[in-house]
């Protein structure tokens, strides 16, 4: 099911440079979880003809705000443990998701990972994040 919260949607659009220039489409942002995507452009690729490590990082990051945002509180990230499994090439479209795994009075920890069109893992990793105070 697809759903953006208000406090989610908030977010999205005061990320609109961020969503630009990945070109992120957010499909949900609801209960503590996202789901987004992003088609690889060929600027993304590194020298080995890849998508860099960093594309994949930041469509986690992104979508753990995301998800973050979607408890009704913000956070930025302090710590992020990625770790990657495999490749993808330009044109392809890449799935982000995260979903909240817990929370205190100060810090969220959530899970994310990155799949592409057929479903394969191609990045997975846990964020940390401190949260603000509105």
């Amino acid at each position: 099911m697809s759903e953006i919260v208000t406090d989610a949607q908030e977010l999205i659009d005061l990320d609109r440079s961020v969503r630009e220039r990945f070109a992120l489409k957010v499909h949900h942002a609801a209960q503590g979880e996202c789901r987004l995507s992003a088609t690889i452009d060929e600027g993304w690729l590194n020298g080995a003809g890849f998508l860099h490590g960093s594309v994949a990082y930041a469509l986690m990051d992104s979508a753990s705000a995301y998800a973050c945002a979607s408890q009704g509180v913000r956070g930025v990230t302090t710590n992020g443990n990625i770790t990657y499994v495999k490749g993808a090439n330009a044109g392809a479209e890449l799935f982000a998701s995260a979903k909240v795994v817990s929370q205190s009075r100060r810090v969220m920890s959530l899970k994310a990972e990155v799949m592409d069109h057929q479903g394969q893992l191609l990045a997975h990793g846990t964020f940390l994040f401190q949260l603000l105070e509105r």
